[in-house]
């Protein structure tokens, strides 16, 4: 269970919904740079291969309710997609895969000031 504070979600039917909203911006074939995190509850974002990224978390959730990955793009004609791969809250990770949908396989994405993967989760912080 994360050990901070978090403003209850108002309307949630599960009482602990913790909502977290990140962006990292990946930057091509390099190491992913820790500045360019948003958001918080994220302790820190890896390169790991070709289109993977792991996601560490900051804190452990007991569950994990949803999870959306998206792109954010700086020219239309970029054919990549992302989504979700393995999820171990135990070790605080998530990873996150970035495909070219024009060819099969996993792809990186090049460093760029309006391209970023956004991430939106949905954790309970709490067992009950």
């Amino acid at each position: 269970m994360a050990a901070r504070s978090f403003v209850q979600l108002l309307g949630a039917a599960d009482p602990g919904v913790v909502v977290l909203g990140v962006s990292f911006a990946p930057n091509g074939t390099s190491a992913v740079d820790q500045a360019s995190i948003r958001g918080r509850g994220v302790a820190s974002v890896a390169r790991t291969n070709v289109g993977l990224f792991t996601v560490t978390l900051a804190d452990v959730y007991p569950t994990l309710l949803s999870c959306t990955a998206t792109l954010q793009l700086a020219t239309s004609d970029d054919k990549v997609v992302a989504n979700i791969g393995t999820v171990d809250l135990n070790a605080r990770t998530i990873v996150v895969r970035v495909f070219d949908i024009s060819s099969p396989g996993l792809a990186d994405v090049a460093a760029d000031a309006n391209n970023r993967i956004n991430l939106t989760l949905i954790l309970k912080n709490s067992q009950v």
